[in-house]
C-alpha cells in the first residue's frame, strides 16, 4: 500500500499516480518520424503481436518504463518549465502566460514484480525551483501576478511505497483523493510509427488539501517513446525510453494565489540512470546541501 504524507501531499500524490516520484527513461532513443495521432489499436504491423488490451501486460510494461524490475537501485532526474496562465477576454500576451520558474527533481528508486503480476516500488524524491533566466536555485520568488516576494520550499518526499495492480494503484492516504486511474483496469494508450512506440497515460485527479480543507484538481499526462523491439524483449527488465510529463494544475499554495483565476502548466522531461555518477553534478551538489543523505541512503523493502 502507498502511504501519503499529510505534510507533503502534492509530491506524494504525484508519486502515487505515476508509480514513482519522478518517472522516466534513459534518453538514448529519439523519434524517427511524426504522424497523426492514432488510437491504442495497432496501426503498424510491427506491434500487432503485443497484447495491448491485456491489463497485466500494461502493468508490467509500465513498470519496465518507470523503473527496473530486477530490483536494482536506479536514480531519477527531471528538468522542466512551469508556466502561469490567466485566460480572459483578449488579454495582453504578457498577462495571459508567463514562464514562472524552472524545476529540477530527482530521486532514488527500486522496483520488483510480485508473483501476482503487480509491480511494487520504493522511492524517495524531491524537487527544486530555479530562476527561468539564470538557472540559479531559488530561495525566494517574486510573484509577477501579485508583486509579493514569497519563500520557495524544497519539496521533500520521504520513502514512499507503491503497488500497481491490474486494477490500478493500491491506495492508502490520510486525505481525501479520487482519480480516474483508481479502481479500473490499467490501459495505456498505444501508437506506432515505424519501429517506434509512443505510449501515454492520462489522469484527472481531485483531492482535499489537508492544510486548508479546500478541494483541488489537476490533469496529468505521462508519455514514453521507445523501440517496439525493446517492449517485446522480455529479457529487458528496464525499457530504454524518452519520457515527458505534462500537467495542468491549480496555483501552488505557496504562491498565495488561492481564489485568483488561472492555472499552471507543467512540462518536464526525465531520465532514469543506473549510477549516481550519471546525474548532473550541480543537481547532486544541491541535493547533498538541501536534502542530505537523500541520494546516498539505501532503500529497503522492509
Amino acid at each position: 500500500m502507498t502511504d501519503i504524507d499529510r505534510n507533503g501531499p502534492d509530491l506524494m500524490r504525484r508519486a502515487l499516480l505515476a508509480g514513482s516520484v519522478v518517472s522516466g527513461g534513459i534518453a538514448s532513443l529519439l523519434p524517427t518520424a511524426l504522424a497523426d495521432a492514432a488510437t491504442k489499436h495497432v496501426t503498424n504491423q510491427s506491434g500487432r503481436n503485443l497484447p495491448l488490451n491485456d491489463p497485466a501486460f500494461n502493468v508490467k510494461t509500465l513498470g519496465r518504463l518507470q523503473g527496473d524490475l530486477s530490483g536494482k537501485t536506479i536514480y531519477s532526474y527531471v528538468t522542466g518549465q512551469v508556466f502561469g496562465l490567466v485566460p480572459a477576454d483578449g488579454p495582453a500576451l504578457a498577462d495571459y502566460g508567463r514562464l514562472m520558474y524552472r524545476i529540477e527533481g530527482g530521486g532514488i528508486q527500486m522496483s520488483r514484480e510480485r508473483t501476482d503480476g503487480a509491480v511494487e516500488e520504493r522511492s524517495r524524491g524531491w524537487m527544486f525551483y530555479l530562476d527561468p533566466e539564470t538557472g540559479a536555485y531559488l530561495d525566494t520568488f517574486e510573484n509577477p501576478y501579485t508583486g509579493d516576494t514569497v519563500a520557495v520550499p524544497t519539496f521533500r518526499g520521504g520513502i514512499s511505497g507503491g503497488v500497481m495492480t491490474v486494477n490500478g494503484p493500491e491506495v492508502s492516504a490520510n486525505f481525501t483523493m479520487e482519480s480516474t486511474v483508481f479502481n479500473r483496469p490499467v490501459q495505456l494508450d498505444w501508437r506506432f510509427v515505424g519501429d517506434q512506440a509512443f505510449i501515454s497515460r492520462h489522469a484527472f485527479t481531485r483531492w482535499k488539501e489537508s492544510s486548508t480543507g479546500v478541494h483541488k484538481t489537476e490533469m496529468t499526462l505521462d508519455c514514453w517513446n521507445c523501440r517496439i523491439a525493446d517492449i517485446a524483449n522480455e529479457k529487458l527488465t528496464m525499457i530504454p525510453n524518452v519520457y515527458s510529463w505534462t500537467s495542468q494544475t491549480e496555483w501552488q499554495s505557496w504562491l498565495k494565489m488561492r481564489g485568483k483565476p488561472g492555472a499552471m502548466l507543467w512540462r518536464n522531461e526525465g531520465v532514469k540512470v543506473k549510477s549516481l555518477e550519471a546525474l548532473p553534478r550541480a543537481f547532486v551538489e544541491q541535493s547533498d546541501k538541501k536534502v542530505p543523505g537523500a541520494l546516498r541512503d539505501a532503500l529497503s523493502w522492509t
